[in-house]
């Protein structure tokens, strides 16, 4: 992993910098929150293309053999690619209020769910699907971490939904799959963490995220709570 960073940290523009690193221990992944003063890149390094389309990442695929100094090269170019402007991103209000949410939610073993379709539970790491198409409109949870029979509440809104997916797409929450084809996104907490240090803190974030999704989320929260 060493090797690995230092091929990265080579790689940088000279204003871009490591903000935070998340490795996929089952795949092989890594993930590399990349800062360029307010702005924020998920990079994503692997030898094998992610299992969802669409996400908003900078995938970099590397063969397994590839030289170190050919392996910079790449890099070096994807970095100033097209495609890693357009996956770059910056933290909003309510995206800060968002994170504060998860990260609240994860300290009381709360998390969101996604229910996965029978094909998407038997294939996802064989067959790509459309993050979009495939895996947003799947029907959301709210539930107990460790034990999903002892709650599970449903969430009815689209644009919670899609924040969340956005979250997502951009390794700001991974997943953890888990039985009866429920899928956990998982807070990636240090991540969130280092981004809220460089944002205004907003200690009134429930009442930014009644404001954007209504009252029913927090009524939900405060359900699981009980």
């Amino acid at each position: 992993m060493k090797d690995l960073t230092k091929m990265v940290t080579a790689s940088l523009p000279s204003t871009m910098h490591i903000a935070g690193i998340n490795i996929a221990r089952s795949s092989g992944s890594t993930y590399w929150l990349l800062r360029q003063s307010s702005q924020w890149l998920t990079l994503r390094l692997a030898t094998h293309p992610h299992w969802l389309r669409g996400v908003r990442q900078l995938q970099v695929v590397l063969p397994a053999s590839s030289a170190r100094h050919d392996s910079i090269t790449i890099l070096t170019k994807a970095l100033a690619s097209p495609a890693a402007a357009k996956n770059t991103y910056t933290f909003t209000a309510i995206d800060t209020a968002l994170a504060n949410m998860l990260l609240w939610t994860a300290s009381r073993k709360l998390v969101f769910m996604l229910r996965l379709t029978p094909e998407m539970a038997t294939t996802h790491k064989m067959t790509p699907f459309s993050l979009q198409q495939d895996f947003a409109p799947l029907p959301l949870f709210l539930g107990d971490r460790n034990n999903s029979n002892d709650l599970l509440l449903p969430v009815h809104d689209a644009k919670l939904q899609q924040s969340l997916i956005d979250f997502y797409s951009a390794n700001l929450l991974f997943t953890q799959f888990s039985s009866h084809q429920l899928v956990k996104l998982l807070p990636t907490a240090q991540w969130l963490q280092t981004i809220l240090t460089t944002v205004p803190t907003n200690p009134a974030w429930p009442l930014t995220l009644a404001t954007t999704f209504g009252t029913e989320l927090l009524d939900v929260i405060h359900r699981a709570r009980m």
